[in-house]
Parts: C-alpha cells; sequence; structure tokens
C-alpha cells in the first residue's frame, strides 16, 4: 500500500499535480473541508504541510470574478454525482494570480455525495499562451479588417476560410456567406480589354507552388454586378513539414488610378481643346506611313494646315472665340477625314493631316475639298460674321522619302510656300521650296530682328499675377507690390512681318522661333533683362522723388530661353545688371520652360542654385506639357510652377483637366511651391482655379496688359 501511495506521489509530481480532496456535508460543498497535502497547499498560496482548510476559507483565496462560477458548476456536478472539469484563479499572498486547472469526481454513496476527490494543477503557462494566441488572432483580424485592401485565405483546396471587411465590400459576398465556397465563385476576374475570363490566381498558386499576380487588365465582377480595376496577388501558405495549407489572395482596387492613367495616356497623345491627336503622337503616325512606304511600296500624303485670318478672331473676340473656332473646324475637318485618315493638331492653328493609301492625284483633290470645306465656313460671334481661309501645304510620302523630320519640315515650308503666294491655296512640295523657303526666312528674321536690336525696337509690356484664395508673396519673400510678367513685343509693324496685331506690334510667337532659330535668342533675353532692371530702378527713383517709401517692391518675371541658360555669359550678364542699377535680386523671378530644362538639366540645375542664392526667383513655365514632368520637379528648387495653359482654358468645363491641374497643384503645395494658371481668360475659369486652391491667377480675367516705361 505504501509502495503504491509512493509510486502515486512520483506521477503526480512529474505531472506537477496535487489530489483534491473535499468533504461534502449534508450534499453541500460549501460546509466541507478541503485536504491539502504540502504540494497541493503551495499551489493556491498556503504554507508547504499537509493541512485542512474550510471550503469558505479555501473559497477566499480563489479570484473574486470566479468565485460563483466555481461554486455553481462543483455544486451542479456534486448534485449529479457527475465529474466535473473547470479552472479558476486564485490571489497569492504577493497579490499574483494563478490559474488552477481542476479535474474531479463526486464520490456517492447509496447516490447521496459525501466527498469529492480529484486533482488540480498550475495552468498559469497554458492559460498565458491561450490569452497570448487569443490576442494575436484578434490583432491579425483587426489589422486585416482595417487596412484598406481585400484579403481572402482559402484552404488547400481554394475553399474560403476568411474574409475582411474589405474583400467583402468588393466582391459583394459577406463572410459566412462565402464559407466553404470555391474561390472561384467569390473572385470573378476578367480582362478589361475583351471581357474574357481570366484564370484565378489562386487556383494557379496551389497548383505552381509560388506567390502569383495577375495581368494589369483584371476586373474583378462583384456578386453585384459592378465591375471594378484591380491589381491582386495569391501567395500560399505552408505548414512547418512544407505542406500548403492554402493561399492568401490580396485585392487592391485601383480604379481611380487605372481611370487616371488611361486618362493621362490619352492626354499624352490628343490635344485637349480640339479632341485631336497632338504633335507627338502625330509625327508617331507620320513615321508609321514611312515605314509602311518604304516596306510595302505604298503612297500616302502630309498635309500641313496653317489657318488664314484666324488671329483676327482671337485679337478681335478673345482666346474663348478662337478656342470654339478651333473646336467646330475640328470637328468640320473630322466629318470630312476618310476612316484611313489622321487629322491631328499641331499647335496654335495649325494641324496635319496624313491621307493614307493616297496617290497624289487623289490627295491633291482631298485637300483642295478640305480647303474648300474652310473657306466656306462661316464663323459668328457675338453678331459678327468671320470668314476664315486654309493654307495647306502638301508633300508625298513614299519609297523615296527620307525622313520623319524631313517630311515635316517639307510640308511646313509648302505651307509657307502657299501663304506667300496668297493664303488659301494647296501647294505641293518641290525640292527647289525648301531653298525657297529658308532663304527669305532667314533674310527677313536676321534682318528684322536685328533692326529692331540696332533701333530699340522692342517694347516692355506687363501682365499682373494677380493672387488667389489669400496668397500673398510678401509673407514669404518680402515683395508684395504685385507679381507681373514681363512680355516682349516688336514695335512698328511692317506689311511683310507675319504676326503683327493691328496696332503695330509683333507678337512673340511670330519672331522668338527664328530668335531661337537663328541665334539671335540671346542677345534679346539680355535685353529684356537689362531693360527691366532699368524700370526697376526708375520706379525705386520716382518713389523716392515724390517721398513715398517703397516697402514692398513688386516682382517681375523675365522668360529665359533654354539657350541662355546655356550661355555662359548669361549669369555674369544678369548679376552685372542687378549690381549696376542696384536693384533687389528678390525683384526678379526667371520663368524657365519645362522643356528647355530638360534639354540640359545639369547646367539648367547650377544656373538656377547660382542666381537663388543671389536672391532671385524661378518659376517653372508650361508644367504638365510632358509626362516626366513630376519626375524633374524633384531635382529643380523653383519657387512657382506656372501650370501650362493647354490644361487651364475650359477647366470649367473639362474634367479630366481639373483632375491633372488639381494633381499639380497637390504635388507643388507639398513641395513647398507656389502655383500660377495660366490663360485665365473668363470668371468660370477663374472661379474653378480658384477653387482648386491655385495661389495666382494669370489672364485677362484678373488684369490687362499695360506698357513698362
Amino acid at each position: 500500500m505504501h509502495e503504491t501511495r509512493l509510486r502515486l506521489q512520483l506521477v503526480l509530481g512529474a505531472a506537477r499535480m496535487s489530489i483534491w480532496d473535499a468533504t461534502v456535508v449534508g450534499g453541500d460543498i460549501n460546509d466541507g473541508v478541503v485536504t491539502w497535502s504540502p504540494d497541493g497547499a503551495t499551489l493556491v498560496g498556503l504554507a508547504p504541510v499537509q493541512q485542512d482548510q474550510a471550503f469558505p476559507d479555501f473559497l477566499a483565496l480563489v479570484h473574486p470574478e470566479d468565485r460563483a462560477f466555481l461554486v455553481e458548476r462543483m455544486q451542479q456536478r456534486v448534485d449529479k454525482c457527475a465529474p466535473y472539469q473547470l479552472e479558476y484563479r486564485v490571489i497569492l499572498p504577493d497579490g499574483s494570480v494563478r490559474w488552477i486547472g481542476c479535474r474531479g469526481m463526486p464520490v456517492c454513496e447509496d447516490g447521496f455525495p459525501v466527498r469529492t476527490l480529484g486533482l488540480v494543477w498550475d495552468d498559469s503557462s497554458r492559460k498565458h499562451q491561450e490569452t497570448r494566441l487569443f490576442e494575436q488572432k484578434e490583432l491579425a483580424e483587426v489589422t486585416l479588417g482595417s487596412i484598406g485592401d481585400g484579403v481572402i485565405a482559402t484552404d488547400s483546396r481554394g475553399r474560403i476560410r476568411f474574409m475582411n471587411r474589405v474583400a467583402e465590400e468588393l466582391t459583394s459576398w459577406n463572410a459566412e456567406q462565402a464559407d466553404g465556397i470555391d474561390i472561384d465563385h467569390v473572385i470573378r476576374l476578367l480582362d478589361e480589354a475583351d471581357g474574357s475570363i481570366m484564370e484565378n490566381p489562386v487556383h494557379r498558386c496551389l497548383r505552381e507552388r509560388h506567390a502569383i499576380g495577375v495581368s494589369s487588365r483584371a476586373q474583378l465582377l462583384a456578386r453585384d454586378g459592378r465591375r471594378m480595376a484591380i491589381e491582386d496577388s495569391s501567395a500560399p501558405i505552408w505548414s512547418r513539414d512544407g505542406a500548403i495549407l492554402g493561399a492568401v489572395v490580396v485585392l487592391h482596387d485601383v480604379t481611380h488610378e487605372r481611370k487616371l492613367a488611361h486618362q493621362l495616356s490619352w492626354q499624352a497623345t490628343h490635344d485637349p481643346l480640339a479632341g485631336l491627336i497632338n504633335r507627338r503622337a502625330f509625327e508617331a503616325a507620320v513615321a508609321d506611313a514611312l515605314r509602311s512606304a518604304k516596306d510595302d511600296g505604298h503612297h500616302h500624303a502630309l498635309l500641313y494646315m496653317d489657318l488664314d485670318r484666324f488671329k483676327i478672331v482671337n485679337d478681335t473676340c478673345g482666346h474663348g472665340a478662337g478656342d470654339l473656332l478651333l473646336q467646330t473646324l475640328s470637328q468640320l475637318l473630322q466629318r470630312r477625314m476618310r476612316e484611313s485618315d489622321v487629322l491631328a493638331r499641331l499647335g496654335g492653328d495649325e494641324m496635319g493631316v496624313i491621307l493614307s493609301f493616297c496617290p497624289l492625284p487623289r490627295a491633291l483633290a482631298l485637300a483642295d475639298e478640305l480647303r474648300h470645306a474652310v473657306k466656306d465656313f462661316r464663323f459668328v460671334w457675338s453678331e459678327r460674321v468671320f470668314e476664315i481661309g486654309v493654307s495647306i501645304g502638301m508633300v508625298e510620302i513614299s519609297e523615296h522619302s527620307k525622313s520623319m523630320t524631313e517630311l515635316l519640315i517639307a510640308a511646313d515650308q509648302a505651307c509657307y510656300m502657299a501663304k506667300e503666294q496668297g493664303r488659301n491655296r494647296v501647294h505641293v512640295y518641290r525640292e527647289s521650296d525648301a531653298m525657297l523657303a529658308r532663304r527669305q526666312g532667314e533674310l527677313h528674321w536676321v534682318s528684322r530682328l536685328t533692326e529692331a536690336l540696332e533701333k530699340n525696337q522692342f517694347r516692355l509690356f506687363s501682365q499682373p499675377i494677380v493672387a488667389l484664395n489669400g496668397s500673398v508673396d510678401g509673407a514669404a519673400n518680402g515683395h508684395a507690390g504685385g507679381h507681373q510678367e514681363v512680355l516682349l513685343r516688336i514695335a512698328g509693324a511692317g506689311r511683310l512681318d507675319p504676326g503683327a496685331t493691328g496696332d503695330g506690334l509683333i507678337l512673340p510667337g511670330a519672331f522668338i522661333p527664328a530668335a531661337e532659330r537663328y541665334d539671335l535668342i540671346v542677345p534679346l533675353d539680355r535685353w529684356v533683362v537689362t531693360h527691366v532692371c532699368r524700370h526697376i530702378q526708375a520706379e525705386r527713383r520716382r518713389a523716392d522723388g515724390n517721398g513715398k517709401a517703397q516697402p514692398y517692391a513688386p516682382m517681375y518675371s523675365v522668360n529665359l530661353s533654354g539657350t541662355s541658360l546655356g550661355d555662359d555669359g548669361m549669369l555674369a550678364h544678369i548679376r552685372a545688371e542687378i549690381a549696376a542699377h542696384g536693384i533687389d535680386p528678390g525683384q526678379l523671378c526667371f520663368e524657365i520652360t519645362e522643356t528647355a530644362v530638360i534639354a540640359n538639366l545639369p547646367k539648367a540645375q547650377e544656373f538656377i542654385a547660382s542666381l537663388r542664392t543671389l536672391g532671385c526667383h524661378f518659376s517653372l513655365d508650361d508644367f504638365g506639357s510632358g509626362l516626366s514632368s513630376f519626375a524633374y520637379l524633384r531635382t529643380l528648387p523653383v519657387d512657382y510652377l506656372k501650370i501650362d495653359g493647354l490644361f487651364i482654358r475650359g477647366i470649367a468645363g473639362n474634367d479630366i483637366n481639373r483632375a491633372l491641374v488639381k494633381a499639380i497643384n497637390e504635388v507643388g503645395h507639398g513641395m513647398g511651391i507656389r502655383t500660377v494658371a495660366e490663360y485665365v481668360e473668363d470668371p468660370e475659369t477663374l472661379a474653378a482655379v480658384r477653387a482648386l486652391g491655385i495661389d495666382y491667377a494669370q489672364g485677362y480675367a484678373v488684369g490687362q496688359l499695360r506698357q513698362l516705361s
């Protein structure tokens, strides 16, 4: 008997268990006495000696939250003479808590309970581990439920075992409905290009035993019929022994991003005003036509079209009328195109056409039909009627054509000849035209610009750049006296001067390209810098002479060409003029175009850094015209972004332009750069850019041009 008891103690000791022995008096456990062995007494915080303890005294050691449950549970099982198993907490003398596991059996005589006998043990380790596992599970579920992506887990056969809240919203299935259902019924993927069904990545992941992504064209077809663009990936879930337990799939809704990407792609190849393809896409189409001619012997025709008398509409009625005219003519010409033909807006009032698979005689007839269509068109604006013509240059695309660039130059030169010969006609390019057009252009512009420099015929005008939404320059740089862009004109326009306005001025669009082409742009830029500095000095002296201080002098934005950015002497010239006229460098803001910067980025960065150190400011003009804009912006320390006018015009009614301008504005503000909207010509556009949070506006809606002294 002693040996048996000893063996029992050894077994219990190895299992870290103790015997529970308690009497039951009159069927009530509360009146009983608990007999503790030394190790059992230690378990509940008593001295390690064998001892008896009244059940109420034992109950006092139990955690207050567990007492009622312990008594109720034990009494129920004792009343039925049935075994019981439970767990509870005791509070030890040092205040710590220990979990006790208990398994017992009432001892009944004649069906009446007289005692309980069983085992007790320290269950704290298991309970703490269980608590940690529960907390980790809760944390995982809360995390998966709160992230922005849909998460679905399956078993090894692709049947759903878990879905988070976002997955329920994306698929229109709730987790209870989907539990145990094959993933194919819940995640149905379509190719957005043709609507075909795509393979479910989960089954492929389980089959190939590695992570799987899906096509960038994937659409999720929800249970309620909705379709949304998604990015989808699936990865296997592994057990410790290398078996696949299932897979987890992550669904990311990219509907908005993909829509914006499509819009950006369209914007990159189309003119937003006319809705036609732009110059970049047109050049690609010309290159394709040239390949077709050289590889297969096909014949095509390239037309370069320049509207006659368009500037009259623009100058007398404003840009709004000019824009409407371009849109109307674009639709008119598009209706005259054959299905295989290509119509593009190349910029301003210039358009390009590719007449595909069209021999020269037939192309000439089609071009003349287009000319007649424009000539017969009447444009009405505010009870005024305008007759518009078009000059068309044509060049054949054949196996003998040399390059896409030479084709475009030839068509441009033929168009020039059409204008020289009286406008409103079609001129077919001949080799002799190139020399004539080049010589005439060189002789005219070289002499005209040289004369203007020698006789000081250039004039400076300014247009205000007005702060919106409370933006004030003075808060940042101490020049709250206004911000103006300096604009250059040639006075005394003659009969042969293209681009002349009714008041005898030649606009920069006519002579700046020629100045850049014939190396006259740097002298022009230096002239402007010098005369702006003179104007600033004269304004200060005038204020001093009147006894009026200039606490906040105005800032003047001066345009610099890409050639001037790379000119070794321009930086020294600017420094010298600032010093010679004693002006505050902070009154000068140099505007440079995005394309000029990209052409020579290291030189531009050095140029900008040098003048900013001096105190000058910089504005990036025509921002957004290239898809690489944001990438270059991070490397350029500029103060202002002038958003390309193509995006601003018509923004009030163009959701795509509004989204693009909003994105540019937010990126600029995120980098601490102020934004300027150009070509704000009417109240609707002004309201739209103000609502988007643009800092400044420039255009006839906020200020007219004025000549500088």
